[in-house]
């Protein structure tokens, strides 16, 4: 795993101790977890809201959350200090705080919310949105995360950090990116998952009259108001993960990657490339899991 520092340089495998890359489909869709021993040099730049890039294709993130530890142990002299760090990709970080004030828009766009959080974020496919609300002190992610379900779409980023915003009906219609074997995967096979996450629906249309979905017995349903037919049937559609791959290290697989599996096709709803370099004495690791799911509508 490459770590490069504001400056240019890259921090050492003689320093980097571990990190654990995420990519997954969510409002804020990359993060970066790692740890590194420190020097006074390297803790200059790795200070909160400092920018680090990662992988071929440099992915920008800022750090958001620094920890730092004296371990007590000294080595060749000096004392080994560790530091922890979380940073989400660049843009994101102001939509993981309280906003700073109300937001509201009408026949908007995905994209456009996430912009009006204050990110900086690039949007390269998109979604329309009926009406935003974001109000005074409330996560902007959380938020965005409601209309997505509303119009039945993912969240995720390409290998430069741009956003696409992609409908469930639509998603997977992308060419595979890699083959796995059945016997690979860990297989879940959970209906209690499925009915406590794919809600049934209720709600009050314009007319006054009840509009409701397919209301069946141990599945829940919940009520949604101010929504028309149409959006609030999109909240019945939703990926459901499938099961579980571990393989060796692949950082090339993002989130929204399609994967073939026996001749059916799933999506990468989430994937964690892990690298430890084992210098405080655990073992080295370096592997890739991945989370596949499929589109389900109830």
């Amino acid at each position: 795993m490459r770590v490069m520092l504001s400056d240019g340089q890259m921090i050492g495998l003689d320093r980097f101790i571990s990190g654990v890359n995420r990519f997954d489909c969510v409002p804020v869709p990359a993060t970066l977890e790692f740890q590194v021993l420190l020097d006074d040099e390297m803790d200059k730049l790795l200070q909160e809201n400092s920018t680090i890039s990662i992988g071929d294709h440099y992915l920008e993130l800022t750090i958001v959350k620094r920890a730092v530890k004296n371990t007590g142990v000294i080595k060749d002299d000096k004392l080994i200090v560790v530091g922890a760090y979380i940073a989400v990709l660049k843009g994101c970080e102001s939509l993981i705080v309280p906003a700073k004030s109300a937001i509201f828009a009408e026949d908007t766009s995905i994209g456009a919310c996430l912009r009006a959080g204050g990110s900086s974020l690039k949007v390269r496919e998109d979604v329309p949105l009926v009406k935003y609300f974001c109000a005074l002190g409330a996560t902007p992610t959380y938020e965005i995360a409601r209309m997505c379900g509303q119009e039945a779409c993912v969240i995720h980023c390409d290998a430069q950090g741009k956003i696409i915003v992609k409908r469930l009906s639509q998603i997977m219609n992308a060419e595979h990116t890699l083959e796995l074997e059945k016997s690979s995967i860990q297989w879940i096979e959970n209906q209690a998952q499925i009915n406590h996450s794919i809600p049934t629906y209720q709600t009050i249309n314009a007319d006054g009259s009840t509009v409701e979905g397919s209301l069946k017995s141990g599945v829940k349903t919940s009520f949604y108001p101010n929504l028309d037919a149409r959006r609030v049937k999109n909240l019945s559609t939703v990926l459901v993960t499938r099961g579980t791959a571990i393989r060796s290290y692949s950082p090339s697989l993002i989130a929204g990657d399609v994967i073939l599996c026996a001749g059916k096709k799933y999506v990468i709803v989430t994937v964690a490339h892990r690298f430890d370099t084992g210098i405080l004495g655990a073992p080295s690791v370096s592997a890739t899991k991945i989370w596949l799911a499929e589109v389900v509508n109830v």
